[in-house]
């Protein structure tokens, strides 16, 4: 059996029975002190990173059962099929029909994403209107924004009092 071969049969055996691991797991499992050594063996096989703990999670491409909104929990450690939580809230704000709140982002996504949403605006990659007392976050494109807004007013206007 080659080194590689071996590496991918211990990394089998090691999500096999953990699912999701960290960088001192798979280093002792493929018994390395070398990043690269275990990045190259995980790129093999394909592998997700975490969006929740500073990316400091692993498990292989095929594991997640990702959510209808493209999120997948594993204990306290959370994927998205976009990989990164600027990716997905980016993701999440442009698609939402009408826009997304603070707060909506938040318990989707069960982080704290204010200092996100700050860098993402100051990057143009998402815009913010001002909105009931609140921040509606929207697309960057113009044109969807707007009509992320109209649909936000008529989703108000829709709701009964004190909702």
């Amino acid at each position: 059996m080659t080194l590689r071969n071996a590496a991918n049969v211990c990394l089998m055996r090691l999500f096999a029975s953990k699912p999701v691991v960290d960088l001192p797991v798979l280093k002792q499992t493929l018994n390395t002190s070398s990043h690269m050594t275990v990045f190259r063996a995980l790129s093999r096989m394909g592998y997700r990173t975490s969006y929740s703990h500073g990316g400091r999670y692993y498990t292989p491409s095929g594991n997640p059962r990702f959510d209808e909104d493209g999120l997948w929990i594993h204990g306290t450690v959370l994927f998205s099929k976009d990989g990164t939580l600027r990716a997905t809230i980016v993701r999440l704000v442009t698609a939402a029909n009408a826009g997304k709140t603070h707060a909506e982002l938040q318990n989707k996504l069960r982080l704290r994403v204010h200092d996100t949403l700050l860098d993402l605006i100051a990057d143009k990659l998402i815009r913010r209107a001002e909105f009931e007392q609140l921040y509606l976050y929207v697309s960057a494109d113009a044109a969807r924004a707007k009509m992320q807004i109209e649909a936000r007013r008529r989703m108000q206007k829709a709701a009964p009092p004190g909702s």
